[in-house]
Parts: structure tokens; C-alpha cells; sequence
């Protein structure tokens, strides 16, 4: 993609720009200033992407200070990941954050790659990236994206057991049928349905990695009144929704996510639901190392 300037010059007009909301944010609000110059107490620790396009402030239109915010790709959270315990860690027992919220967003490009290299990749073994790479870098964050996308027939979300014995069973993929699509010749594992399923799915356990983390378990031994919230940011709309997957305590805050339960466990989530006949096709495209360049896709 071509651009009208040059680098400097972007660097400059953001420059210009930070001198007229500087100037405009003194004017509309000096005591603001004044208390955020002495430090910050915000009541939100934010987990979300980097994606360019979703900003937590501008999402929420909050003042800045109150939200702490980590965003990594596909707003992972991994248990080795110093930086992301490091963020949570402080957010939440040297701020004292009342809240924090999982937030994905659709049109994810590292829950689409993760997606893709799992559909692909089940046809044939493919040959690793090389170490160091940008692709096996990509892949290996992406790495949850990619084992929670379900193999044809596409599955539904049933209990497994927890992780700890502090928290009841969690939602998690099982290979039965809830995330199918069409067979459609005009859809394919990888379109908007399917990916919007996933996109959930992941919240919802990316909410549950960080429910049952030592750094958020500790509060709540505490008796700290921390809540965990998984969200959706919507691009095209510019509007949040609630998964309502959430997390107090011991407590799972998140029946409504689950909707519905049969005698055998099995949990189906109706919204966008279609018949349990229709299976997706498998593909045979090879993974390659372009996989790592959809993460900045639309």
C-alpha cells in the first residue's frame, strides 16, 4: 500500500497534532492534569490486541488514567509470558484494579492465522518454519489460537475438567458439533462465521487462563472483590459486547455465554447456530511462512 507521505512528515504531523490536544486538553481540563501528573489509580486492567484499530480509551471513552492497559497479538495470555504476568501483576496488587476485561475484536488477524494454520495443517504434515523467523515467531504466539480451532466437524463447547480445584469446570472445544459452517461452494472454514466463533471461544478462555492465574487467585484469597470480563470489540460498529463469560472468585459469572446445557454436558451456544449435518470441507492449501503476514489483515 502506497502512501501520500513520507515518514517524517507522518512523524511530524503527529508531533503538530500532540501540540493541539495538548493545548485543548489544559484548556478542558487543567485539574485532570494536575492529578494525573501525581500518579494514577485506574479501576480497569485491559487485555487486548494490538491491533491498530482498537484502542481501549477510545472504545470506552474514558479519560486517561482510567484504564491500565497490556495488549499483545490476539490478546493471548500465556503463562511464560513475563510481560503480560508482569502488567496483570502490577495492575492488580500494586493498583488494586476492581476489574479486568479480556477484550477481543472481529476481523482478528492472529485468530485468523491461527485458524488458518490449523485448518491447513491437518491435511498433510508441513515443514516447521525456520527457527527464528518471523513465521516461527508468529507461530509460536499464536500457538492457543491455533490448537482451539476445531477439526472438521466442527465442534461444541462442552466442561473439562478445571485446572484448579479453586475454580469449577471451564467451557473448551470438544469435537462434536456447535461451530460448523455451511458447505456452501461461497464459504469455507475461514469466513466471518467461523471466525467469529473462534474469536469468542478464545476470549472465553483467554478470560479463564487469566481467572486461574496465581497473580489473580492471590487477590481472591485476599477476599479482593476482582472480577474477570471477556468482550468483543466490533470494528465495523465501534460498539463493545458483553460475552458475559466472566469470572468472581470461585464463581463463573458466565451462564448466559453457555445458554444451555443437556443431560450429557454437552453446552451449545444457539446465536448463529446451524444444522448439525453440515460439515466443512478440509483444505490442502500448505502452510507457509505468509501465514505470519495475516495477523496484520483485516
Amino acid at each position: 500500500m502506497a502512501h501520500s507521505t513520507s515518514s517524517d512528515e507522518l512523524l511530524r504531523s503527529i508531533l503538530d497534532a500532540n501540540e493541539t490536544y495538548a493545548a485543548a486538553f489544559a484548556k478542558a481540563d487543567p485539574a485532570l492534569l494536575k492529578k494525573l501528573a501525581k500518579g494514577q489509580s485506574p479501576r480497569i486492567f485491559w487485555l487486548g490486541c494490538s491491533d491498530s484499530r482498537v484502542s481501549a480509551e477510545l472504545a470506552t471513552g474514558v479519560a486517561p488514567g482510567s484504564i491500565f492497559v497490556h495488549r499483545n497479538i490476539a490478546q493471548c495470555f500465556h503463562p511464560g509470558d513475563l510481560s503480560a504476568s508482569a502488567a496483570l501483576a502490577y495492575a492488580v496488587h500494586v493498583l488494586k484494579v476492581e476489574s479486568i476485561i479480556v477484550c477481543g475484536h472481529t476481523g482478528c488477524g492472529g485468530v485468523r492465522a491461527g485458524m488458518q494454520a490449523a485448518v491447513d495443517g491437518r491435511d498433510e504434515p508441513q515443514e516447521a518454519p525456520q527457527p527464528g523467523s518471523v513465521a516461527d515467531t508468529i507461530s509460536k504466539w499464536i500457538k492457543p489460537v491455533r490448537f482451539r480451532s476445531p477439526a472438521p466437524p466442527f465442534p461444541a463447547v462442552s466442561f473439562s475438567p478445571p485446572l484448579s480445584p479453586s475454580l469449577p469446570a471451564r467451557p473448551q472445544i470438544t469435537h462434536l458439533a456447535d461451530l460448523q459452517i455451511s458447505t456452501d461452494s461461497a464459504r469455507s472454514p475461514l469466513d466471518d462465521f467461523s471466525l467469529a466463533e473462534l474469536t469468542d471461544t478464545h476470549v472465553a478462555e483467554t478470560v479463564f487462563a487469566v481467572a486461574n492465574s496465581d497473580i489473580v487467585k492471590a487477590a481472591w484469597a485476599e477476599g479482593r472483590e476482582l472480577t474477570v470480563h471477556g468482550w468483543v470489540y466490533h470494528v465495523e460498529t465501534a460498539k463493545l459486547r458483553d460475552l458475559e463469560c466472566g469470572w468472581k472468585g470461585s464463581a463463573f459469572l458466565g451462564l448466559p455465554f453457555l445458554l444451555s446445557c443437556s443431560g450429557s454436558g454437552v453446552l451449545t451456544r444457539p446465536r448463529r447456530c446451524v444444522t448439525v449435518d453440515e460439515r466443512a470441507p478440509s483444505l490442502s492449501r500448505p502452510v507457509t511462512s505468509a501465514d505470519a503476514e495475516r495477523v496484520g489483515d483485516e
